[in-house]
């Protein structure tokens, strides 16, 4: 067995074999090392020993190095300006909800949100899915939380990574449900059966192609309905604001809603008025509807939407307008849009 002396003058031969002459550069320092450094097998007890050490000063190292550069971070300031580069509130919403959810998740299970890992983010993943959601909001949650995480990473120039990034665990996307847009018959038994709000919320759409997201943001102001749609200023000619056809206007009096700001009022759980609500209650009386058997299909406000853009192009023809009237950032969208509804072009 080799003495401390030998030992320590046979590493020190080594090193200055790698050191003897200048390297040109780091990759040919790491290539000299590959060849030269001795193996585990070729150590004595001794030097085994001072390598464990260094290992474990180095991982000791590495873990309060992680744990001060969290030190500094505060959840509710780093997620709030996260959802303050959130524009569409839509979004913001979701992204909230999503927020909420995993920091619940990460206080049951005594994890720092900044130190999560990629193991731990399947385990997040794994528990949501098994909450039973609809897959599409599984998917959407993830994404937040993942947007979430690539803002943390460049926030903290890379201290902190997106340990969603490459999991596995994502459930697949489903197909999409085909999309269905009302007849001209279903449209005016719905318009005959629904009650008044609900029938200003559908003709609304029906007859100006707004999206439900929109409703709620719609005030009166110089003759026109200024609002926004995903995030984007509604227009019309290039201008801000949009008009409501007169039977939008009629059936909004009918229902006994303030024309300056028509889609705007409490719910009964105390609430502004929003998109989802709007959208509940309006699957709620068309599903009735479908389930007595006096329309085709549970209609969705977006395919009342998808009612006004077919109307619209099949009556002029102009893709252009349709475009501007559908608040889509270019011809491009619009194209794909009606042909995702069977329309030739």
């Amino acid at each position: 067995m080799k003495t401390k002396k030998e030992s320590g003058d046979i590493m020190t031969a080594i090193a200055k074999r790698i050191t003897e002459t200048p390297a040109a550069n780091v990759a040919e320092m790491a290539m000299r090392i590959k060849t030269t450094a001795p193996t585990l097998a070729d150590l004595n007890n001794e030097q085994l020993e001072q390598i464990a050490k260094i290992v474990m000063t180095q991982e000791l190292a590495a873990e309060l190095k992680k744990q001060v550069d969290i030190a500094g971070l505060n959840w509710n300031d780093q997620s709030g300006t996260f959802l303050e580069y959130t524009k569409s509130q839509h979004t913001r919403r979701a992204y909230t909800a999503a927020l909420s959810t995993f920091k619940a998740w990460t206080d049951r299970k005594g994890i720092s949100p900044f130190e999560l890992t990629a193991a731990t983010a399947d385990r997040f993943i794994h528990d949501l899915k098994a909450e039973g959601k609809a897959t599409a909001s599984t998917r959407r949650d993830i994404a937040a939380i993942s947007a979430f995480y690539s803002f943390l990473e460049r926030n903290t120039d890379g201290k902190i990574k997106n340990p969603i990034r490459g999991t596995k665990q994502r459930p697949p996307k489903e197909s999409k449900k085909d999309i269905v847009i009302p007849t001209g018959a279903d449209y005016k038994t719905i318009i005959k059966e629904l009650p008044p709000i609900d029938r200003a919320i559908v003709i609304t759409i029906a007859t100006r192609g707004l999206r439900a997201g929109a409703l709620p943001t719609l005030e009166l102001k110089a003759g026109k309905y200024h609002g926004k749609s995903k995030g984007k200023i509604l227009k019309e000619n290039n201008t801000a604001g949009v008009t409501l056809p007169p039977e939008a206007l009629k059936a909004i009096r009918a229902a006994g809603l303030d024309l300056k700001k028509p889609f705007v009022w409490e719910t009964r759980q105390k609430d502004s008025n929003s998109a989802n609500a709007i959208e509940c209650r309006i699957n709620y009386h068309i599903g009735k509807l479908y389930q007595s058997g006096k329309i085709a299909a549970p209609y969705s406000c977006h395919d009342f939407r998808h009612y006004y853009a077919k109307n619209q192009y099949e009556t002029n023809r102009d893709i252009y307008r349709l475009s501007k009237l559908l608040n889509h950032a270019g011809i491009q969208v619009t194209e794909t849009y009606l042909k995702s509804l069977g329309i030739e072009i």
